[in-house]
């Protein structure tokens, strides 16, 4: 028997990246400074970033109410949206990762399709306790967590393939692209660059691409760790990947400001 809640949808999980290791760089949440001369206080890194996070992500939640109904599932360091089919949640999905980067956030993001049952969503508060609740489950919960968890690195979007049967229509206006290494848990990635404008619109595609990729190159601090690191390499190099299958020559990254390659 067919169920009116057994209805599939599209969910996206966004998944801040390296926050663990930024957290525990500055524990705190506000940092004093002393020196002869002066003497301040200011929010920690950790904080600035988190902060950014979830102001992309409210927005963004804000500006998809005005297209009807949207639910969102924000906490900590991650969060998970919910589209009733995948255009719209790759539409967004895409939108948002270039707002992330250019706010100089990395995330990574995982698309999921199959059941989703919402339960609860409260916060309870008592003289003694605090209890936040967001019960959900379903296979579309799994699914998107699994993509963005499939083994790629890098600041990209993973489509899991149970999305499969939505692809074509979500290719009427966004490429999809094969990864060079496949995973169980995805094989396909969404191109996230900007889209073809008229010529009178600014800032004109190449420029904005360019904007991209200055982005992750200065998010990429050569202090960090090799494993770090790595997501930003990935993340050039799919981007050009992005780049060559719009027909765009690739992008060289040497800082500000990076260069088309002459090939």
């Amino acid at each position: 028997m067919s169920r009116t809640e057994d209805t599939e949808h599209t969910l996206v999980f966004v998944d801040m990246l390296g926050f663990a290791a930024l957290t525990e760089k500055f524990p705190t949440r506000l940092i004093d400074t002393s020196n002869e001369q002066f003497k301040g206080t200011s929010t920690s890194p950790a904080s600035n970033q988190f902060n950014r996070f979830n102001r992309i992500l409210e927005v963004s939640v804000q500006r998809q109410s005005l297209y009807g109904r949207v639910r969102a599932m924000l906490f900590s360091d991650c969060a998970f949206l919910e589209f009733e089919n995948s255009l719209l949640a790759s539409l967004t999905a895409t939108e948002l990762i270039r707002d992330f980067i250019l706010e100089k956030v990395p995330v990574r993001m995982g698309i999921g399709r199959g059941t989703f049952y919402p339960f609860k969503f409260s916060t309870d508060i008592t003289d003694s306790t605090i209890v936040t609740r967001s019960l959900f489950v379903g296979t579309a919960v799994v699914r998107a967590h699994a993509a963005e968890r499939c083994g790629g690195k890098g600041l990209r979007i993973f489509v899991h393939p149970s999305v499969t049967p939505e692809l074509a229509v979500v290719r009427q206006r966004i490429k999809t692209i094969a990864l060079v290494t496949s995973f169980k848990d995805a094989q396909w990635e969404l191109d996230f660059l900007y889209e073809p404008r008229p010529a009178q619109e600014k800032p004109a595609p190449e420029e904005a691409d360019q904007d991209l990729f200055e982005a992750v190159q200065e998010m990429k601090d050569e202090t960090m760790p090799t494993k770090a690191k790595r997501h930003y390499i990935e993340t050039i190099k799919a981007m050009n990947r992005m780049r060559k299958e719009n027909n765009r020559p690739p992008i060289i990254s040497h800082g500000r400001r990076s260069r088309q390659s002459s090939r």
